[in-house]
């Protein structure tokens, strides 16, 4: 990993410079290449810190780098910066060993004694599943597979939230005996089949049918298998709820005010004290999650992860207190807890906003949004901004076959490569040539990029962005058009022709395992040929 080799040279250097450990500091890409490759904000962050000149400071620096193999190049910029350029034999031993070792490219084992448990999606059963889920659900699912690169033993859960008040109301909504906010033609073909009379029974029917007919079949076709669907009502027959609220008693959490159960939630920085069990006498969701959280914590995970909607922010909030507050330390548990919250996903079509479904009444589903674009095209966009800003998706963008469909674009990329080496090769193997020569500056942007990708995976681990992962793909794609509009490899001479190929072949392979990450398939050829 290339910022893990700058960041332990730059460390090593400080510390003949100065006899000291250096602050954190951040090495990043250039912003502009005629200062080289990297730049590193070390010498400023010192200076800031301990007082002096930040350029005398990385000059300082700079003097116990010389000699190092892996830099052609080191210099300092004004106010501080330290900008290094990487050898081109540095980068070409990446090469041949990514060719070599194409299925150890980006994979770690630094995760293999973590094992960490990713809850996601887990959209009540009361109705299909709706865009916003998706994005959870690709979300989530990109996550797991970044995690399982690292070496991580991951598990997916999906929790069923199966009783409580959303149950009784899609009851009566199916019983049609009392208004309620589901509505649809789902609604009327279980109002069909559902034979109950009671509301909690018939909703409690009708949210198992929704979760096996509907649900289910959908995250199948969308490429995701949970293998783990935990039932909230388990807690209550298994007795895990009433364990937990014990604990919270002898802590002396619980109270009883106004003929309701509340916990002391304040305590921990809340706003304000929260209610458990209703006056009448139903368990909050707020107490569920509690008790499954509770239980996660006795299951030997050493990483929790929450991937849900804007909805379950403040509900992660308080809940995050509770654990922080009580679990964490009456369980012993020394594990990471992460939230990712997504928020809302909306459609538009020719600048207008898509109507909702007739299946539904409100909203436009998961599987209908797939069934129009395509899932390729669905993950991608879905994962393809920050999940901390509301999502628009342009359909006549999702449905076209031009370059300006991102999916299209990557794709179109992995095909010309994949065309290029069948002219070469009629199995598709080529072997590493001694020796590589680079005689064009996208050849080196190329490389460079290549080099990042291995960090990026780690830092996807630590932060969960996995937008970046699509962002580092369209980069990937661009340099990669780039090369095939301005290169040739037929013609040139045979040293530079096999340099060329080896570098579209760890490229290709690089662009195949971002692809893999996030779910996109990777065709070597292409159906039609993309509209410019």
């Amino acid at each position: 990993m290339i910022f893990g080799e700058l960041h332990q040279t730059i460390r090593q250097a400080y510390r003949k410079a100065f006899s000291a450990e250096p602050p954190r500091f951040v090495i990043e890409p250039a912003r502009h290449k005629m200062f080289g490759d990297f730049s590193s904000n070390v010498a400023l962050l010192c200076a800031a810190q301990q007082g002096g000149s930040a350029v005398a400071i990385a000059q300082k620096i700079v003097q116990e780098l010389e000699g190092s193999k892996i830099f052609r190049n080191v210099s300092v910029t004004t106010p501080g910066f330290i900008n290094f350029t990487i050898t081109d034999s540095h980068l070409l031993e990446v090469v041949g060993e990514i060719i070599r070792y194409p299925e150890a490219f980006g994979r770690s084992d630094l995760g293999k004694e973590i094992r960490v448990l990713i809850e996601f999606v887990s959209a009540n059963p009361t109705g299909p599943l709706t865009l916003s889920n998706g994005r959870e659900a690709f979300v989530g699912e990109t996550i797991a597979r970044v995690l399982e690169l690292y070496g991580c033993a991951v598990a997916r859960e999906y929790f069923v939230s199966d009783r409580g008040d959303q149950i009784t109301s899609l009851g009566h909504a199916v019983l049609k005996d009392k208004p309620s906010e589901f509505k649809g033609a789902y609604i009327n073909e279980l109002s069909k089949r559902i034979k109950e009379t009671k509301p909690d029974e018939a909703g409690g029917k009708a949210a198992v049918m929704i979760l096996e007919e509907s649900i289910k079949p959908t995250l199948k076709k969308a490429g995701i298998d949970f293998r783990q669907f935990f039932s909230e009502r388990s807690l209550y027959q298994t007795g895990v709820f009433k364990r937990t609220l014990e604990l919270l008693k002898v802590k002396g959490l619980v109270y009883e005010a106004e003929g309701a159960t509340w916990l002391s939630t304040t305590r921990y920085g809340d706003s304000e004290d929260r209610v458990l069990i209703s006056a009448a006498g139903v368990e909050t969701y707020f107490a569920s999650d509690i008790a499954y959280h509770s239980f996660k914590l006795q299951r030997g995970y050493h990483r929790l992860i929450n991937v849900s909607g804007v909805e379950g922010a403040t509900f992660s909030k308080q809940l995050n207190l509770v654990l922080e507050g009580v679990l964490r330390g009456e369980y012993t548990w020394g594990g990471q807890v992460d939230w990712a919250i997504t928020q809302p996903v909306s459609l538009v079509q020719k600048g207008q906003a898509v109507k909702p479904s007739k299946l539904t009444g409100t909203y436009l589903t998961l599987q209908e949004v797939i069934e129009a674009v395509g899932l390729d095209v669905a993950r991608f966009f879905l994962i393809s901004r920050d999940i901390t800003t509301p999502l628009e998706i342009d359909l006549d963008v999702a449905k076209s076959n031009s370059l300006s469909n991102p999916v299209f674009y990557l794709q179109y990329a992995y095909a010309r490569i994949s065309s290029i080496f069948r002219e070469y090769s009629k199995n598709g193997e080529f072997a590493v040539p001694e020796t590589i020569v680079l005689t064009h500056p996208i050849e080196r942007q190329l490389l460079l990029r290549i080099l990042q990708f291995p960090d990026l995976v780690e830092e996807v681990v630590g932060d969960l962005m996995v937008h970046k992962l699509a962002n580092y793909a369209t980069l990937l794609a661009t340099d990669l058009h780039s090369f095939y509009e301005n290169l040739k490899i037929v013609g040139e001479r045979p040293e530079v022709t096999l340099s060329r190929l080896a570098i579209l072949k760890a490229s290709s392979i690089t662009l195949k395992r971002v692809l893999d990450l996030t779910g996109i398939s990777a065709p070597s050829r292409m159906m039609r040929s993309p509209k410019a």
